[in-house]
């Protein structure tokens, strides 16, 4: 019966590793066709100078989802190696993206499927480390 109930635990914990890796490379893949277009067509305007104007994008996060975007990426990237920083990351930038701007419900579209990939991310490390309880 022990037997049986870690071959589930194992199953369900695959299944999650599987379906995170893949909402991921989706959501990820998504996020790329919204804002790789605007990133390529600027540096085409401006060149190189184009990359100068993106730490201003932290600054004015109500102005330009950039900033967003560009937090979204760097916790992805850190989500493969320490998902629990990764998703602290994304989680962060998924709060001031919407507390910026106005909690506009627009917003959502983009917030919700980040969310879920850090979420997710962080069942997985949870999982992993068996961590039975955070608070």
């Amino acid at each position: 019966m022990n037997q049986l109930k870690n071959i589930s635990k194992f199953n369900s914990r695959k299944i999650i590793d599987y379906f995170k890796v893949g909402f991921g490379l989706i959501v990820t893949i998504l996020m790329l066709l919204a804002i790789g277009p605007k990133f390529v067509g600027e540096i085409e305007v401006q060149g190189i100078a184009f990359l100068s104007e993106i730490p201003k994008a932290f600054i004015n996060w109500h102005d330009d989802p950039t900033a967003f975007f560009i937090s979204y990426f760097i916790g992805y990237v850190v989500i493969w190696r320490k998902p629990l920083l990764g998703s602290i990351i994304i989680l962060l930038g998924d709060i001031l993206f919407f507390s910026f701007n106005n909690q506009n419900m627009g917003t959502f579209i983009f917030i919700i499927p980040t969310f879920l990939v850090a979420f997710l991310y962080f069942i997985s490390w949870k999982n992993k480390n068996n961590i039975k309880q955070i608070f």
